[in-house]
């Protein structure tokens, strides 16, 4: 269907086409493409292609069937432009102008129409342009032109019959259906009467325009009839001349024609042709050779009863060599004498070639003996002198009888109907204006001739309808205005009806259904409605909460996790929050705080937005979570001593304390003091978290001197180097003045350990694991390299999570709990400080620990200690 449609409002369209080229004032077909592609999706681009190309094949003029791969590759390559600009003009609809078929939001409208209409339009313009001028059916001069007509055409095209199209077939169709009478008649109305004075405009114009050329062309076919006319009076006088005077030399031929205006009249030569038997041939052969027509050029002529040579001439140049050529050895030569002879008449021949190549005409007018034409065709054969010769240059004899005349107005062509050959001119292609082609007919000498005039570039510009394209093109941008003021105004009634009953039905259906408690706020934070659950959930009674801001019932704990106070809920946060489940605490009319789960929604409604926040008591989850929690870390507990006495009880047992074990003793006795200390540290990990989660770790800050620091986590991980044959070293900055922190020492040294012992896992045997530190910019930063395999990027979010392993499986080869960096990342932030690192594969890793430094705090100069 879309195709069909494509094709058939195309083809009426095209039939208004402005001269030169294919644009027209408005090309309904791409409105109507676009429109179905976006109701029905891009499959409608075959559709749109298929209409396109056939459209295309149908209008093309191409003379030579030859070229019908460049015909089709043309086809292809506007359906092609046809394509992406539908395709260009529905994405960037979809994508830019929230588009929705019942199209009731301004926004909406006049993004469509806009990215629609002269945006993509300009694709479609642009590049058909171009194919047009590279398949030379188009000339430089026209591109702008023709790009302009193109543009507008397309755009009116969207701007009209996209709409009118929504009617037939969008949805809602309740909402389109009412939209006929409001929109679509006055805008159908309006198209016509434009459409209807543009006509009217057009045929008036090309009247007048008509009714000037055809003028113009009757008096060009009068003033070349004119200068014919007083050529042959000159042959005339020659003829009588020859008939007055029984015997005429050269010389008195050459007399007559003295200061004859060749070059005005066009003609080349004036002849006496005489008639000679052949019994005379050998008399005059001793004068001149007798010569009749090759190809090229001359040869003798051939033996014949009779001849008609060339016995005189006459020219500009005075040229003389061709006496003695036979006229009558040339088929048309032959039948304009005949026609002559016969009728006693000027005959007149059909176009012909001279001996030089040059195009003419030759008349001829018969001389008969006694002076006196013969009354009967065999007295007239049999009594018949010879013919006086003009034989004309017919482009010198058009060009100086049309000199007069602006040659850019018009072509002409003089063809001969009997042969179909061209006395002037060549076949002239459509100009896309015929209503101003110029024909008549001219019968003279024997020969009927056709003379036909087409406009000029000139003519064609003028005639090109461009008022009245004006007028049309004028009238509907100014329709297409209207349908899309109608449209936005439709649209906002639509729109308010809409939203007032689904505001209705979602805060009826929501408010008396929820089992949790919602709260309705509006975009300055003031809640405008509440269930009964939330009165159930506050302690408050409903109407006491209408029009009090939502900082009333709910606050949030920032970010930031040193910062223990609530602050009041915000608009602000609400639109951060907007789509997301986030964890909120609830203030009661008894001043408890409840923790809630919020998920937020924004609705918008008219000209503001509204915020639905919908609470779940998450009292009894958090209660279930203290429990477990309260029971790891009691199970924790009752795992540590026993697990001290095992510890201590297999390191005596490895120490020799009982005596000297046997050798397979001695290693199952240090495997399970292995894993009995890997167990202490996991239980020893999982308190400190818990701690940290409930925030019952609490830091002991002191004056910490930060090289004996490094030396003391160094050495409290040597042992533990040594077993993987790895080297730790200490690098002492140049500067050695002593820099102190104010920091937990134990915490510190427990984050030391966490990434000293990382380091040494995760180094190849034999490489160095560095420890050192460093101020830059009031940041003191220590930094923990290794060498070994590096991180992969993609870890990076997860490797401070709890229980993150770069390599989770059973069977890694450095084990640990996955707990220490977590809790090393948590003791940091305690701390005021950041954790950090880089790494690269196969080269290995550099964590860095920052903390703020303070210059004027040292062991010597202490003012007063950072809080």
């Amino acid at each position: 269907m879309l195709a069909v449609g494509y094709f058939s409002f195309g083809y009426l369209a095209l039939m208004q086409a402005i001269a030169p080229g294919l644009a027209t004032a408005v090309f309904p077909s791409i409105g109507i493409a676009i429109a179905a592609t976006l109701l029905w999706g891009y499959s409608m681009l075959f559709g749109a292609f298929i209409g396109s190309f056939v459209l295309v094949f149908s209008i093309g003029d191409w003379p030579d069937s030859s070229l019908w791969q460049e015909q089709l590759r043309h086809c292809f390559s506007m359906a092609a432009i046809t394509v992406l600009t539908v395709a260009l003009a529905v994405w960037s609809v979809r994508r830019f102008a929230d588009f929705h078929t019942a199209l009731t939001h301004e926004r909406s409208i006049i993004g469509l129409f806009i990215l629609a209409g002269p945006v993509a339009c300009l694709v479609s313009s642009g590049l058909s342009t171009a194919v047009l001028l590279q398949g030379n059916l188009l000339s430089v001069d026209n591109i702008q032109q023709n790009w302009l007509t193109w543009w507008i055409g397309d755009m009116l095209g969207v701007m009209i019959f996209l709409p009118l199209t929504f009617m037939l077939f969008a949805r809602p169709r309740a909402l389109w259906r009412s939209r006929w009478l409001t929109v679509g008649l006055p805008l159908l109305v309006c198209a016509v009467l434009v459409i209807a004075l543009s006509i009217r405009a057009r045929f008036q114009y090309q009247d007048s325009q008509q009714q000037r050329f055809f003028d113009q062309a009757d008096q060009i076919n009068a003033t070349l009839q004119f200068r014919v006319s007083k050529v042959l009076q000159k042959m005339q006088s020659l003829e009588r001349l020859f008939a007055t005077q029984p015997e005429i030399t050269e010389a008195m031929f050459q007399q007559f024609l003295r200061n004859y205006p060749w070059q005005e009249s066009g003609v080349l030569y004036f002849d006496w042709v005489e008639q000679v038997s052949h019994a005379r041939r050998l008399e005059l052969e001793s004068e001149f050779p007798f010569l009749e027509y090759a190809t090229p050029g001359v040869r003798p002529a051939a033996l014949r009863p009779n001849y008609s040579i060339i016995r005189y001439m006459a020219s500009a140049a005075g040229d003389r060599h061709l006496i003695g050529l036979d006229l009558s050895a040339e088929a048309k030569r032959k039948e304009a004498m005949d026609y002559a002879r016969d009728l006693g008449d000027i005959g007149m021949t059909a176009p012909v070639k001279l001996v030089n190549g040059d195009d003419a005409v030759l008349f001829f007018i018969p001389v008969y003996q006694h002076g006196t034409e013969p009354k009967t065709l065999a007295e007239r054969r049999q009594q018949l002198r010879g013919f006086v010769c003009g034989i004309f240059s017919t482009k010198v004899l058009i060009q100086t009888s049309l000199s007069q005349y602006d040659n850019s107005e018009f072509q002409l062509q003089i063809k001969d109907l009997g042969t179909g050959d061209f006395y002037y001119g060549t076949p002239v292609a459509s100009s896309g204006a015929s209503w101003l082609n110029w024909v008549n007919f001219w019968s003279y000498a024997g020969r009927t001739m056709e003379l036909q005039l087409v406009p000029g570039p000139k003519i064609l510009a003028a005639s090109s309808g461009h008022q009245s394209w004006y007028v049309l093109s004028g009238g509907l941008v100014l329709c297409s205005l209207l349908g899309i003021f109608l449209l936005v105004l439709t649209g906002r009634s639509a729109r308010i009806e809409h939203l007032i009953a689904q505001r209705t039905k979602e805060l009826s259906s929501i408010l008396d259904n929820a089992v949790e408690s919602i709260i309705i706020v509006d975009q300055q934070g003031i809640i405008e409605r509440v269930n009964k659950e939330t009165s159930l959930l506050f302690g408050y009674t409903m109407p006491a909460l209408l029009r009090q801001p939502v900082s009333k019932l709910l606050a949030y704990l920032p970010e930031h996790k040193n910062h223990q106070l609530l602050q009041p809920l915000t608009i602000d946060q609400l639109n951060l929050w907007v789509g997301h489940t986030v964890e909120i605490t609830g203030l009661s009319e008894e001043g408890q705080q409840i923790p809630l789960e919020m998920g937020l929604s924004r609705v918008d409604v008219a000209d503001k937005h509204l915020y639905t926040l919908m609470l779940h008591d998450l009292r009894e989850r958090k209660k279930i979570d203290r429990m477990k929690s309260e029971f790891i870390s009691t199970v924790s507990h009752e795992l540590r001593t026993p697990l001290t006495s095992i510890n201590g009880s297999l390191g005596l047992l490895a120490g020799g304390v009982v005596g000297e074990l046997p050798p397979q003793a001695q290693q199952l006795v240090q495997i399970a003091k292995t894993n009995t200390d890997r167990l202490a540290r996991l239980v020893n990990d999982i308190l400190d978290i818990e701690k940290l989660e409930f925030g019952q770790l609490k830091l002991q800050p002191s004056e910490v001197e930060v090289l004996a620091l490094l030396q003391e986590a160094k050495e409290q991980n040597q042992a533990y180097a040594d077993k993987y044959l790895v080297r730790l070293d200490l690098v002492v900055p140049s500067d050695t003045k002593p820099v102190y922190l104010y920091q937990d020492k134990f915490r510190l040294v427990q984050i030391l350990s966490n990434l000293i012992s990382n380091a040494i896992k995760f180094s190849p045997i034999h490489s160095v694991v560095t420890l050192s530190y460093q101020l830059t910019q009031q940041q003191l930063v220590i930094q923990v390299t290794d060498q070994g395999a590096g991180i992969a990027e993609s870890f990076r979010s997860k490797i401070f999570q709890k229980f993150a392993q770069a390599d989770s499986s059973d069977s890694r080869s450095n084990q640990g709990s996955g707990l220490g960096l977590n809790i090393s990342k948590t003791l940091v932030e305690m701390m005021q400080g950041s954790i950090d690192f880089e790494s690269e594969l196969g080269k290995g890793t550099c964590f860095s620990l920052t903390f703020p430094y303070y210059p004027q705090f040292n062991r010597h100069e202490k003012t007063q200690r950072p809080e």
